[in-house]
């Protein structure tokens, strides 16, 4: 999205399905120009090309143009692979030929230094002002295989592999390697688009395209960056609701945030950790590893929609057997044990089989009779107990008799795969590169199946039978209910201290517990008699964070002689510490030693505006690092999704003789909290409660803190 451009889908549409292209930069001296120009000619591109190069009439065979201007007939794609100066002249080229959609191969703009940065704000700026649909600058382009478009810098392995999965990579390089490796492992896509600099057009563009594609049914992005994240949140949820998963590799793991300083939540949340939990509050599957990427999202292409989490596994070793079911164990599928009936019909088939497990392990007598793997998956394909069958078996490699004995085994195992009323698939062991004889074997016969080994597919797996279990729930639930914001108008700067803290949480439904502020050793006392001991004393300074580091609390006062002489040491304590610091006084409030210490705040992200931290709070935070994070607005569902996935999670249930948790008083609490500082967002910087006491239905705030943008006044 250029400045002040949102591009509808019609004219994306235009851009990425063109009808002809203008090669501007043709030469034959020019790598770049023959690998456009064959791959155009190779991928069987059956709308007009031209060539511009104003010192030669002929290249690649082909009468050229000497400027755009000189075509005289409307062109639908500038493809611009020119030096670095002469990019801008082109582009202005463009808007007097009336042309609108581009793609810049030439790098050297904002990626090199600050005068090519100075030129791609001017790109930036021409498109903005003339309605252009740029991609680049130093990209590589983009190949549509649905519409027999090579408009990309790079030789692919051929043929190339038509599927329904979008490939967008912000690298042009890595999205060629990522293309060749796709083929590797039998792959199809319907698009591989790389987008540059970003200089107009983004990968939420391009999302949105391939959203809005009738071929795509699963989006694989490689992303270094977010440029866009509002509308990003915008389009995978987008994606979501139409049942099209986005699978997301995305660069940049040590990147810190902006943090607040001195606070636990700014220990706590980095760059990484808030994607972390925007992808998965989005439903995206992020995944670690190039293969990873292409290996999860044609997983998800090919076997599409699974009722459950019930698998069964087939394999004609124990050992794969095994393998197989530690990997499934830790992707959280169930290998359920076979029903009756399939056991006494396993058993009818191979009599000497024993107990038939899931995985089961055909063993070598699949070698003997080469109709006996597709009886025995025929049979357990019918299992009642299972949602989907694997086959582990190895696709033939090479033309060699014992590959061609393999083949005649898999022709009863293709007949069992296709006629299965549940999902079922072949895979391999490892790996390995389908070779031309596999890729043949597999084209003839259309037997199902997933490339990529176990290791790769089984999780692959568990990811998409999670995202199942999500979308399906989102579906029968419909749509959510917006959050309504909180009326409020509050104009404040700096921190606030936790006694104003208190007042605004207490005002908004949010319980703390009760304290009184003392500005003196005997009012101190009184205070302490009337709450009942024992009790704590803190200071309340909107200047102090950690009171405890600078002997600013007082804990476990039996008497109101204790309470008197802590409260002249803690005011000593903290004058000799921080002479500089307002002291509004000492809060009194009882001593409430039992039940769990959570964490709850909202802390504003640089890139993703509000973000809700929930953990187990106190002094184990920063330890233990237990939390769970949501991009705000969140539901009440949101809530409590997130306190299930906190390792501490069992404690709320009660353990050893404590109180469980009153779960829907406590997501109601956190809710109100997370509404109130979604309501404040203008100007909130951080609001966090540390710690949230929870003990049975008896939920506190023990302290709190507030700050707000800017310096205090």
């Amino acid at each position: 999205m250029a400045r002040g451009i949102v591009f509808s889908t019609e004219r994306l549409r235009a851009l990425f399905e063109p009808r002809s292209i203008a090669l501007v930069g043709a030469s034959d001296k020019s790598a770049w120009s023959w690998m456009i120009h064959a791959g155009l000619i190779q991928g069987g591109f059956n709308g007009k090309i031209y060539y511009i190069n104003p010192r030669n009439p002929v290249v690649h065979g082909q009468t050229t143009f000497a400027h755009l201007t000189d075509i005289g007939e409307p062109v639908d794609l500038c493809y611009i692979m020119v030096g670095i100066e002469a990019v801008l002249p082109t582009i202005q080229d463009m808007i007097a030929a009336g042309l609108h959609n581009a793609i810049v191969l030439t790098g050297g703009f904002a990626e090199q230094d600050e005068h090519g940065q100075a030129l791609q704000e001017e790109i930036t700026r021409l498109a903005a002002q003339h309605d252009l649909a740029i991609i680049g600058p130093n990209c590589m382009g983009y190949i549509n295989i649905t519409h027999s478009i090579e408009a990309m810098a790079n030789l692919p392995e051929r043929p190339i592999l038509a599927g329904s999965i979008a490939l967008i990579s912000q690298s042009g390089a890595l999205g060629a390697l990522m293309l060749n490796y796709a083929h590797t492992q039998n792959v199809g896509l319907s698009m591989l688009i790389s987008t540059g600099n970003e200089a107009v057009i983004s990968v939420t563009d391009v999302l949105q395209y391939a959203i809005e594609d009738e071929t795509t049914r699963v989006i694989a992005l490689f992303m270094e960056t977010i440029r866009e994240p509002a509308r990003f949140v915008q389009l995978a949820r987008q994606a979501f609701e139409r049942g099209k998963p986005i699978v997301v590799l995305k660069a940049g793991r040590s990147e810190a945030t902006a943090r607040v300083a001195l606070t636990h939540t700014g220990a706590l949340t980095g760059n990484d950790r808030v994607i972390d939990a925007v992808f998965r509050q989005l439903g995206i599957i992020r995944v670690k590893s190039v293969e990873e990427l292409i290996l999860t999202a044609n997983a998800f292409a090919k076997v599409g929609s699974l009722p459950g989490r019930r698998l069964g596994i087939v394999a004609i070793s124990g050992g794969a057997c095994d393998l197989a079911a530690d990997l499934a164990e830790e992707a959280g599928i169930a290998l359920p044990i076979f029903s009756e009936q399939t056991k006494n019909e396993l058993r009818t088939l191979l009599p000497i089989l024993g107990p038939a497990n899931n995985p089961l392990d055909v063993t070598g007598a699949a070698l003997n009779d080469q109709n006996l793997m597709g009886n025995i998956l025929s049979t357990v394909t019918r299992d009642p107990e299972l949602d989907a069958v694997l086959c582990l078996i190895e696709p033939p490699a090479d033309e060699t008799p014992q590959s061609r004995f393999v083949m005649n085994i898999l022709g009863g195992i293709d007949q069992a795969l296709k006629s299965s009323p549940i999902p079922a698939f072949m895979l391999p062991l490892t790996s390995n590169d389908v070779r031309d004889s596999g890729r043949t074997f597999l084209e003839l016969t259309g037997i199902p199946f997933l490339s990529g080994g176990i290791h790769m597919l089984i999780p692959a797996l568990g990811k998409l039978m999670a995202w199942m279990e999500r979308y399906q729930a989102a579906q029968a639930k419909g749509p959510e209910q917006a959050v309504s914001p909180l009326s409020l108008t509050i104009e404040a700067l700096g921190s606030w201290s936790e006694y104003q803290a208190r007042e605004l949480l207490a005002k908004y439904g949010i319980p703390v517990i009760p304290a009184t502020l003392a500005t003196s050793a005997e009012q101190a006392a009184e205070a302490a008699r009337a709450i009942g001991f024992p009790v704590v004393l803190k200071v309340v300074s909107p200047d102090i964070v950690h009171k405890s580091d600078i002997g600013g609390v007082k804990l476990d006062l039996q008497s109101e002689e204790e309470v008197r002489k802590a409260f002249t040491q803690l005011m000593s304590n903290v004058k000799a510490a921080t002479p500089a610091a307002y002291i509004e006084g000492v809060l009194i409030s009882a001593l409430h030693a039992e039940g769990i210490d959570l964490l709850v705040s909202v802390i504003r992200d640089a890139t993703w505006g509000q973000v809700l931290t929930l953990g187990i709070g106190g002094i184990w935070v920063e330890a233990l690092k237990d939390i769970s994070l949501r991009i705000l607005p969140v539901t009440r569902d949101d809530v409590r999704a997130m306190l299930t996935e906190l390792q501490g999670a069992k404690l709320l249930a009660g353990v050893r003789g404590s109180k469980p948790v009153k779960m829907d008083k406590l997501v109601e609490v956190i809710y109100r909290t997370a509404a109130l500082a979604h309501s404040l967002k203008a100007n909130l910087e951080l609001l966090e409660i540390n710690p949230l006491r929870v003990n049975g239905s008896q939920i506190e705030a023990l302290d709190a803190l507030i700050t707000w943008q800017g310096a205090a006044k």
